[in-house]
């Protein structure tokens, strides 16, 4: 069975691309800064369970050896960068899988008008086999952001992916396509004072029929209004509805919370929140009560530590199967990078949540996730650099729903090096240990210790838009 969107993947593929190129095309006669570059990528990848299964421990070796180019193009009103990578892999031991890989990306940033952006990415892999231990994704993403006023912004987004990777909820392999379309609205009528409004439309679809579809419609508002300049007040309120394909739980969920906030400094506040949630739902209505106090630590727009400690009441209807339950916890959100030498920095990562389903195992019901990390940097010597990195998460299951009572716990630690033997030559190295541990019966733990070693060369520094590492890039690296 193919997947049922799969058409809608390609408009949004094709269109995407043909937006790019008559945008390129509209601007072709300016001065642009073009460069063209060839890559030569040699890897070795080891993992001691290849399938993360305990009951099946492959051992596996993959070379693969790439030959690409990348391209890049530079202009007032755009940048443009253009990365294609075909590369062999052979398989040791599972040799029935060696093949050519075409790997691409197009990413383009185009300044439409002065108060006008659009950000573009397009990736996309030839690699659709369907295989346990094999992982892939492709993906389409444009946003619009616009300011409609001195004090009014407006954003469009759209984003698309098709993947093949693990279930949360079974540990199995399987493909699915998410579709997420977002707009939203801000309005900023004091220096601190802000209120806006905010929509959303996902489906979740996996190529066979499974319990974790869903299609949902997300409606929120939001205010920030502060008193007097170290009193304020901050409010959000929402409604959604998420409807399941093949389950016959369809959730309505009301959600509204209410912040008292104290300013201690220009960069340090302290709270005190109240936040409820009421779903209406087959399994019976559900009442979340949540209080806590913390603090917010701002350090820019997107750096800084939020923590809260508080305590969560779940209650059921007196005919639901599920049980009630009050339970500490805490509210994280942090992302901070120390800079702490002209060689070294400490970045680390964090945040917390609930709610009536987990995006990545829907059919789960109400669950709590609690997620850190953290990555050590250091420049050993002029043209060897190092890392270490650790992290854990947390996903409590406490909904009597598709095998749900469980907690998931996932420990990753590791480390790497980088030698940039020539200003063209780069190695790299990296080594990292994973535990995952689980009380459901619908998958099993594992542990899984893997390496990759590889030879990248490239002749000069190729053009690239310009960015500085993300809190996602973090992410990446440590969630894996």
């Amino acid at each position: 069975m193919q997947p049922k969107h799969r058409p809608f993947q390609k408009t949004i593929v094709l269109l995407s691309a043909v937006v790019i190129f008559f945008l390129l095309s509209s601007v072709a006669g300016a001065r642009v800064v073009t460069q063209i570059m060839p890559t030569l990528i040699i890897s070795e990848e080891y993992s001691d369970n290849y399938f993360q299964d305990s009951d099946n421990e492959q051992e596996e070796f993959i070379t693969s050896v790439g030959l690409g180019f990348s391209l890049g193009f530079i202009e007032r009103k755009y940048e443009v960068y253009l990365y294609y990578n075909p590369e062999y892999l052979f398989y040791k031991n599972l040799d029935d899988r060696d093949g050519l890989e075409h790997n691409a990306s197009l990413d383009g940033v185009f300044r439409l008008t002065k108060k006008t952006n659009l950000n573009t990415r397009l990736a996309y892999t030839t690699n659709d086999d369907e295989e346990a231990g094999d992982s892939w994704e492709n993906s389409a993403f444009a946003a619009l952001d616009t300011q409609l006023t001195r004090r009014t912004t407006a954003y469009i987004s759209q984003s698309y992916t098709n993947s093949f990777n693990q279930q949360v909820r079974t540990g199995d392999y399987n493909e699915r396509n998410v579709n997420t379309t977002a707009a939203g609205i801000t309005n900023q009528f004091g220096k601190r004072d802000r209120m806006g409004l905010n929509l959303s439309y996902e489906f979740n679809d996996y190529q066979n029929n499974d319990a974790d579809e869903y299609t949902s419609y997300d409606s929120s508002g939001f205010i920030t209004y502060w008193l007097t300049p170290l009193n304020g007040l901050e409010s959000n309120i929402s409604y959604e509805k998420t409807d399941f394909d093949t389950a016959s739980n369809d959730i309505d969920t009301y959600r509204g919370d209410i912040r008292y906030i104290r300013s201690f400094s220009r960069h340090f506040n302290g709270y005190v929140k109240y936040a409820h949630t009421y779903s209406e739902q087959d399994e019976g209505d559900h009442h979340i009560f949540h209080p806590s106090v913390g603090f917010d630590w701002e350090v820019t727009e997107d750096s800084g530590i939020s923590l809260g400690i508080g305590v969560l009441v779940s209650r059921w209807d007196d005919d639901s199967p599920n049980e009630d339950a009050t339970d500490p916890f805490l509210d994280l959100n942090a992302y901070k990078i120390w800079n702490f030498s002209r060689r070294g920095s400490f970045s680390i990562t964090g945040s917390s949540g609930y709610g009536e389903y987990n995006e990545d195992a829907a059919s789960l019901g109400y669950s709590i996730y609690y997620q850190a990390g953290a990555q050590l940097d250091y420049q050993l010597l002029k043209r060897l650099s190092s890392n270490l990195f650790v992290s854990y998460q947390r996903d409590e299951f406490s909904q009597n729903l598709a095998g749900g009572d469980r907690t998931d716990n996932t420990i990753t630690l590791g480390g790497g090096l980088s030698w940039l033997a020539r200003k063209w030559l780069r190695f790299n190295l990296t080594v990292d240990h994973t535990d995952f541990s689980t009380d459901g019966d619908q998958r099993g733990d594992y542990t899984e210790n893997t390496a990759f070693l590889s030879v990248s060369l490239i002749p000069e520094q190729p053009v690239r838009l310009k960015s500085d590492p993300t809190r996602q890039d973090l992410e990446n690296t440590l969630f894996r």
